[in-house]
């Protein structure tokens, strides 16, 4: 009995090791090609400002982002990262709209995730994106979501809501 509570304190330590390393961590970037054969892009890691790139109505709070803290320099330095178009809807690298939060994938068109990636890639947007290294035997980082940039209805629903707030 007096061995199961230092053996169950060290399963816990490996546990909480293990689950740290999987974490999620966000970074903009700005993502440069795309491999189909090897479903990898290659991305250059940008600096950002959350603030800026999720504007908020004015009095909304301030910590409702679902947007993972920065990621470390180790990921950072990693410009290949993987990416999957099709699966279930938690499996796939989703795309997502900045305000609202919407995800906008067909997930079940191959051809969808290529399409959007070719015209982010066209317009050389930057974007938040979420990166999380694989799970089990696959260690390899991958995107998991992509927050596109707030565009004019974001801009817009927003000031509609200051000024419905204005307005009571």
């Amino acid at each position: 009995m007096r061995y199961a509570i230092p053996v169950f304190v060290f399963l816990a330590a490996c546990l909480g090791a293990g689950q740290a390393h999987a974490q999620s961590c966000s970074s903009f970037v700005v993502i440069k090609s795309y491999d189909p054969a090897t479903s990898t892009v290659e991305v250059d890691h940008d600096k950002g400002n959350m603030r800026k790139f999720f504007p908020k109505p004015e009095g909304a709070p301030t910590d409702t982002t679902k947007v993972p803290g920065s990621c470390k320099s180790k990921v950072t330095k990693e410009s290949k990262l993987s990416v999957k178009a099709t699966g279930g809807r938690m499996s796939i690298t989703q795309v997502r709209t900045n305000f609202e939060g919407r995800m906008l994938n067909d997930a079940d068109s191959e051809t969808w995730l290529p399409a959007k990636l070719q015209e982010l890639i066209g317009a050389k947007t930057e974007v938040v994106a979420v990166i999380r290294p694989g799970m089990g035997a696959d260690k390899s980082l991958s995107i998991t979501t992509i927050y596109l940039p707030a565009d004019e209805a974001d801009l817009a629903e927003i000031k509609r809501l200051e000024a419905q707030a204005e307005d009571l």
